[in-house]
């Protein structure tokens, strides 16, 4: 478990190079791929005989390295690549992670004290950073998505806002299988940017608007239901009650809010996997993985509702509530 630092950064110079996609035709030498990466060739060799003891690459009989099964998830130019993943580990998450010990002493993000801010900021000063992120992001809701869709009926609402929804796979999938519903699709501008390509590649672009800005700012109005993927996990209670605030003034009288969230298990047994990305959001975001019962508290604290909780097929969960009408109390929030 110590050395795992070994073959994460190994995985990040092979993914920076490119070196999958240089071997995606055959096997090649050494002082071939260091030609074409621009790399040292003597350093380059060592480095492939690590991806070989990893398991990445195969090392010939005439001393040419090809590329194994497991290294072709670095292709760039597999749809399920994680090359991108390999840079952000290499790049962002394993120096967070390395000052964890920042955060256990001082409650403190790790990541804003590696890097000197926040982990938001960094990937919009670092586009290939962010792009890595999106696709990652993309690749994991592409996995959630058909679970959400089948466990939780969205067919009753005429517009859902998807609240920092990316490139939008996740309302992509939501609008194709409900013909009749329209969506906004909300993030940051250099977010949203790039997520015309995939709304239009998923059929729904002609239903979807999209529109940029920040969380924390105004957010666009007209929607019966908000959905938030992934996203109340990013932060601490007092942020993430000031976006769930800016929902509830956004939605529509009676509108619904949905929060698709792992919740936290009573026991680390019953789902190390939460655990895990609990304290990825401890080093890199400030925020935190919640129970059930933590998340009903906040959206009643936030003067919402709450009404129940969808389990899906995936690892999330649908936290549903209702916002009140005018003039009409939620429920008294517990304490958070």
């Amino acid at each position: 478990m110590l050395n795992g630092y070994r073959g994460a950064a190994l995985l990040h110079v092979a993914a920076r190079l490119r070196l999958a996609d240089l071997l995606a035709d055959g096997p090649r030498s050494s002082d071939e791929l260091a030609r074409s990466a621009g790399a040292h060739a003597p350093s380059l060799h060592r480095i492939l005989r690590g991806l070989v003891a990893l398991g990445a690459c195969s090392e010939e009989r005439d001393g040419r390295f090809g590329l194994t099964a497991l290294g072709m998830w670095l292709r760039a130019d597999l749809p399920r690549s994680l090359r991108g993943e390999a840079i952000l580990c290499g790049e962002e998450r394993a120096a967070a992670w390395g000052g964890l010990l920042h955060s256990a002493t001082t409650g403190e993000t790790a990541h804003g004290h590696v890097f000197g801010t926040s982990v938001w900021e960094r990937r919009r000063q670092h586009p290939e950073l962010d792009e890595c992120f999106q696709a990652a992001l993309a690749r994991s809701t592409a996995r959630a998505a058909e679970a959400v869709v089948a466990a939780y009926d969205f067919s009753r609402f005429h517009t859902v806002a998807d609240v920092g929804g990316g490139h939008g796979t996740l309302l992509g999938a939501i609008l194709k299988a409900h013909p009749s519903l329209s969506g906004i699709l909300f993030d940051q501008p250099h977010v949203v940017a790039g997520a015309r390509p995939h709304l239009e590649a998923a059929g729904v672009a002609a239903r979807c608007q999209v529109v940029a800005g920040d969380l924390f700012g105004p957010l666009p109005e007209g929607a019966d239901a908000h959905l938030l993927k992934s996203v109340v996990h990013d932060w601490d209670d007092e942020p993430a009650l000031a976006v769930l605030r800016n929902c509830r003034r956004a939605l529509r009288k009676q509108g619904t809010l949905l929060l698709v969230e792992r919740l936290l298990p009573a026991a680390t047994g019953d789902d190390p996997g939460t655990i895990w990305t609990d304290l990825h959001m401890l080093a890199l975001t400030g925020g935190r993985e919640r129970s059930e019962a933590e998340h009903r508290a906040l959206l009643a604290a936030a003067g919402f509702t709450p009404t129940r909780v969808v389990p899906t097929r995936s690892r999330f969960s649908i936290i549903e509530g209702v916002r009140p009408e005018a003039g009409e109390a939620a429920q008294s929030p517990p304490a958070l």
